[in-house]
């Protein structure tokens, strides 16, 4: 039997079955099952739990892959959380389920797969970790390795391995030169633990986190920055929980640095007539909170930013959250092509985001639908605008 948490129990048995968050939900957009939708996972909830706390592992079992599929058929994005109106924490509970199905072991192929690559390799691409630090040669980024620094920047998995993003890597590491903050690279990161935790993988995402507090804590860096909101998520608020303290280090996304030293005057961007638009990745706009600053940094550049339709807390997710392109890779092309769509409507000549994994998505998705948008992240925005790139 697995016990359910007293406040996830009250917010099982809370949810008023409403739909609020059927009509906001991407998965039940293009699916249209009840029994994928937020309300439809709650019901689903309130008959294995019956009138008690525990989740019955038979009725778990008989149910089976179906049952799994309900909830790993999520982007994760977090709008059924926004919009309850008896503010369950939805995504808690998600979590946790995830969490018990991992340990009975029903749990789709692909996500065992994913997190025995993570476990094995320390990267979600199955990658000799050791060339994790490549895309300095292939970028040909100016980068540091020291003992010790004020600054670590933690790359991350998609920025580190993909090709199509390592840019991203390239304009972080060109802008902490620029100005001239003491900053420092791991000597061996590892993945950060978001993808173990999304599937439900808590122990083992917990050998991770230890791992990475101990390597940034040996430079005695006083803050963190990473671009990947997923990192992100992961060393603020994960890592706390997934070791019983909090480490010694304050955690910083890229886009809150950056507006942090346009609005000091210690980065002065040159303004052009550009056009823009922004898309507002889930976990670091509505998730994170983190919405105002990537939109003063942008503001930095144009006087002709567009906002598309939903934006900030009520953003659309790209398709790519909560392993869905690994559960259910046509769902989450058909999300992307949705939000694409919002996007491009707006008519501008680029399209930022502030995610190495929704630029890389949302670029494909240009590439596919071959309307020439150009697609790409905050940080390489306003690396180019200086001349660094």
């Amino acid at each position: 039997m697995f016990i359910i948490p007293k406040l996830q129990l009250e917010d099982i048995f809370a949810c008023a079955q409403c739909g609020y968050c059927v009509k906001k939900c991407p998965v039940y957009y293009f699916l249209g099952w009840e029994s994928t939708s937020p309300r439809g996972k709650m019901f689903t909830l309130k008959e294995i739990l019956g009138n008690n706390s525990r989740l019955d592992e038979q009725k778990i079992h008989k149910l089976g892959k179906p049952l799994s599929m309900r909830f790993f058929n999520c982007t994760f994005c977090g709008l059924c959380k926004e919009v309850c109106h008896v503010e369950v924490d939805l995504l808690e509970i998600w979590s946790k389920v995830r969490e018990v199905l991992y340990e009975l072991g029903i749990v789709p192929e692909s996500i065992i797969k994913l997190s025995e690559t993570v476990k094995q390799s320390k990267n979600i691409y199955m990658m000799d970790n050791t060339s994790r630090m490549d895309w300095v040669t292939y970028t040909g980024a100016d980068v540091n390795f020291k003992d010790s620094a004020e600054v670590v920047y933690f790359v991350g998995c998609i920025t580190s391995f993909s090709g199509r993003v390592q840019s991203i890597a390239q304009a972080v590491s060109s802008l902490l030169n620029y100005v001239n903050e003491d900053w420092t690279l791991l000597k061996d990161e590892w993945c950060c633990g978001h993808p173990l935790v999304l599937s439900g993988a808590i122990r083992e995402a917990r050998v991770l986190a230890f791992h990475n507090v101990e390597m940034i804590e040996s430079t005695g860096a006083k803050r963190v920055v990473t671009g990947c909101p997923g990192c992100y998520l992961a060393l603020k608020h994960e890592y706390p929980r997934l070791l019983g303290k909090k480490p010694k280090f304050e955690v910083l996304h890229s886009s809150q640095l950056l507006s942090t030293y346009i609005t000091s005057g210690r980065l002065v961007v040159p303004k052009s007539d550009i056009t823009l638009t922004y898309h507002d990745p889930c976990e670091l706009g509505r998730i994170s909170g983190i919405i105002r600053e990537p939109r003063v940094v942008l503001q930095s550049v144009t006087d002709t930013f567009v906002e598309p339709e939903y934006f900030g807390r009520e953003s659309i997710c790209c398709g790519s959250g909560g392993l869905l392109k690994a559960v259910n890779p046509s769902l989450a092309e058909s999300i992307a092509q949705r939000r694409y769509g919002m996007l491009a409507s707006t008519n501008v000549e680029v399209i930022v985001s502030a995610c190495p994994t929704c630029v890389q998505t949302l670029a494909q998705t240009a590439t596919t639908m071959q309307n020439g948008k150009r697609v790409i992240d905050l940080s390489q925005l306003i690396a180019e605008r200086i001349g660094l790139m």
